[in-house]
């Protein structure tokens, strides 16, 4: 039975079972009804069209189909022209992948660093958001990072937040050192770093393997319910009553601005640009570490039509030189 990485242009698929994670329906210039679809089975993603869709067949995201078709290249991208849609047996969760790290390991790394925190509010409100709620800790052990792009799996968002916190353990004290700054704050950009992407765990529905928005995420995304809560847990910070009024307000402020800025530019989804050292750090490594392992994803997973590279990434517009040529 064929996997989708190992499907090759001009391959043909009889009964290759995936699972839905988007699907969408639109009417041809002929008048006739056609699906788009995104599917994956454990090894990798793929794109699919069928022109002779019938929609009473009811095709959903989530669910596990059977396709039949063959395999055809468009803009670049391998593409599964789909003749027969059928029901499948399969389960979803037969379909659910995991980060290859120990979760446990990777998590005790994290109340490591928050444990070695030296600025009381910045300890605090860590600890608040993710150490003293035991749903909290369970979800954010278990939520993906994105629903595409990169660390889409289960345990993705814990493990895109670890490799950013072993990213920062380096680059906060180069900088510190060499242009004599240690005014740069290492608990604020280990504390954007793991959080910038907490509101994911309430954001995204990933009850099922094909994660979606929940109705809470369609208002309020990470960018809104991150900042949020910060705000939230800085006002319950015992210390509030003893620290100058307005210098409170500023550190509180400045917790919220390295979630809020982590996007970098408005454009992208920030409703701030970074402002401080601590959020321009926490916005580089972040998309550092996005990129790195959407790349990773397509050498591993993607191989293209032209020997030696994967298939075209539509985001970032390449092909990516695979290593085992």
């Amino acid at each position: 039975m064929s996997i989708v990485s190992d499907l090759q242009v001009g391959d043909g698929v009889s009964g290759l079972d995936i699972l839905v994670e988007r699907c969408s329906t639109a009417v041809a210039k002929n008048g006739k009804t056609y699906l788009r679809m995104t599917g994956r089975d454990g090894s990798g993603s793929i794109e699919g069209v069928c022109w002779g869709y019938d929609p009473s067949f009811g095709v959903k995201e989530g669910e596990v189909i059977s396709v039949y078709g063959k395999v055809d290249s468009y803009n670049g991208v391998k593409q599964l022209n789909i003749d027969n849609v059928q029901k499948s047996l399969k389960s979803p969760d037969s379909f659910a992948r995991w980060t290859h790290l120990d979760v446990e390991k990777i998590w005790g790394d994290i109340v490591s660093v928050i444990g070695g925190f030296t600025e009381p509010l910045t300890k605090f409100v860590a600890e608040e958001l993710l150490l003293h709620q035991s749903a909290m800790v369970e979800a954010f052990k278990r939520a993906p990072a994105a629903k595409s792009v990169h660390n889409n799996w289960y345990g993705g968002l814990l493990e895109h937040v670890w490799s950013l916190c072993q990213l920062a353990e380096f680059i906060v004290p180069h900088y510190q050192r060499t242009y004599n700054l240690p005014e740069i704050s290492k608990d604020k950009v280990m504390f954007g770093l793991m959080l910038h992407d907490a509101g994911k765990v309430v954001e995204y529905d990933y009850r099922n393997p094909a994660f979606k928005l929940t109705a809470i995420g369609h208002f309020t995304n990470h960018m809104v319910l991150g900042p949020a809560w910060v705000y939230e847990a800085a006002n319950k910070w015992p210390g509030r009553t003893t620290m100058d009024a307005a210098k409170f307000k500023l550190e509180r402020a400045h917790l919220m601005h390295v979630l809020a800025a982590h996007h970098g530019q408005v454009i992208w989804g920030s409703p701030v640009v970074p402002a401080s050292i601590e959020a321009i750090i926490v916005h580089h490594c972040d998309n550092l570490d996005a990129k790195v392992l959407h790349a990773i994803d397509f050498v591993k997973n993607k191989p293209g039509d032209i020997e030696g590279f994967s298939e075209q990434s539509y985001i970032e517009r390449a092909r990516f030189y695979n290593y085992k040529v």
